[in-house]
């Protein structure tokens, strides 16, 4: 009996052990679903979880879609908020500051030096990641936020290269859709994956006060610099630029329908390359290219359209100070090189140059590394309903819908009736 009850005791203490090690939990929500950057989240949650066994980071994903429309806004503002949530930089850092639900990581990033392993363009007022010089967002990628991607072997068996101007582009794009090919597939249904580019488009031909005035709400849409670049939507979509099903047809899809060598063409975001170790064959060969210079004059000629994402810790979390050393260890060299050989562009010093990234990954750290400005989504930089308001109307050209001159009248029109 004495044997009995001391194999009680020993078997309580080690059960009180357990739980006191694993007490502090820290609930991280996202949207990374699937591909191989969720397989290195996993690994790097696990060696956290392995070096600090008593926190246990439990991950709360949705997707993407969900995520941006519903999912993320609900849990901030529920009872029960995550510790660490997934946010883009720019307009949503600055409305979660304001609103109180990002936390100031000013004192955490100056402790041991981290704010000094990101790359510094990170920490200016134009990433996204400030708001009045105080840093709320820890920024973990850099996304070019849309290049155009090409099928190698449509392109070889159709004798066409990359263009290098907007003319072209609308050339090899009629050449294609004339061979029977599908140019251009755009999953369009929830306005932003065509809305990107549409403003990547007008940024490179409105005279930028112009275009800051328009977002800004202290112009108007309907100019002169607007309609153009809604001329050179339609004037592609003349050309067959457009699958048909481009509204009701969603981003994933099309990206699904890429990858399996269905079409020349997608316009979507560096993303697309973690996809593609999961979705794409073996043999699968694919380049891209940036939106082609369309006005040599314009300042933004050479832009690349681009923004920083990354975690917030929230005002309200159960445990910040846990949270913090996640990041921390997140943010770490050695884990971010593992995040870049699966396809993420990192914010962190000597990363990509040391990575082992495979040709789709360097060349997009070679375009962000030579662009000579970046152009950030309206939707991370301006309110969101405005921004889609935007989306819209170039939506409405795209498809053929509107004309540009009506499309332009409806925006401005709806613009007129957000709230402020």
């Amino acid at each position: 009996m004495q044997v009995l009850k001391g194999s009680l005791a020993l078997f309580a203490a080690a059960l009180m052990t357990t739980t006191a090690l694993a007490a502090t939990e820290i609930r991280i929500t996202h949207a990374t679903t699937g591909g191989a950057e969720k397989e290195v989240l996993d690994k790097i949650i696990a060696d956290f979880e392995a070096a600090n066994p008593d926190i246990k980071v439990v991950q709360i994903p949705f997707d993407d879609d969900v995520y941006s429309n519903t999912g993320l806004i609900t849990q901030l503002q529920s009872n029960d908020v995550p510790d660490i949530y997934f946010q883009w930089a720019g307009f949503p850092v600055k409305r979660d500051a304001e609103a109180g639900y990002a936390m100031d990581l000013t004192e955490a990033l100056a402790s041991d030096g981290w704010q000094d392993t990101f790359v510094p363009s990170v920490w200016t007022e134009g990433a996204g990641t400030m708001v009045d010089g105080k840093p709320y967002l820890v920024p973990t990628s850099l996304d070019v936020t849309n290049t155009i991607w090409y099928n190698e072997a449509i392109f070889e068996e159709n004798g066409i290269s990359p263009p290098a101007t907007w003319d072209e582009f609308v050339a090899l794009t009629k050449t294609l859709t004339d061979a029977g090919e599908i140019a251009i597939i755009q999953g369009n249904n929830e306005f932003w994956p065509f809305g990107n580019w549409a403003s990547h488009i007008a940024a490179k031909v409105v005279p930028p006060a112009e275009y800051t005035a328009a977002f800004e709400r202290t112009g108007k849409f309907s100019t002169p610099g607007f309609l153009k670049a809604f001329e050179h939507i339609a004037e592609l979509r003349a050309a067959g630029g457009f699958n048909r099903d481009l509204q009701g047809l969603g981003a994933d899809p099309a990206m699904a329908t890429f990858l399996e060598g269905s079409a020349a063409m997608h316009p979507i975001g560096s993303w697309l390359i973690g996809t593609a170790k999961e979705l794409a064959d073996a043999d699968f060969r694919y380049a891209s290219f940036d939106t082609p210079v369309i006005d040599p004059d314009h300042p933004l000629a050479h832009s690349v359209i681009g923004t920083a994402t990354g975690f917030v810790v929230h005002a309200r979390a159960k445990n910040p100070d846990a949270a913090i050393k996640f990041l921390k260890f997140y943010t770490l060299p050695a884990n971010q090189v593992l995040r870049a050989e699966a396809g993420t562009l990192s914010p962190i010093k000597g990363v990509n140059e040391t990575a082992n990234l495979d040709a789709q990954t360097d060349q997009m750290a070679r375009m962000l590394a030579e662009a000579p400005a970046m152009v950030p989504p309206p939707d991370t930089t301006y309110p969101v309903a405005l921004a889609e308001a935007y989306y819209q109307a170039a939506a409405y050209v795209a498809a053929g819908e509107k004309s540009p001159g009506d499309a332009l009248s409806w925006l401005d029109e709806t613009v007129a009736l957000i709230a402020e």
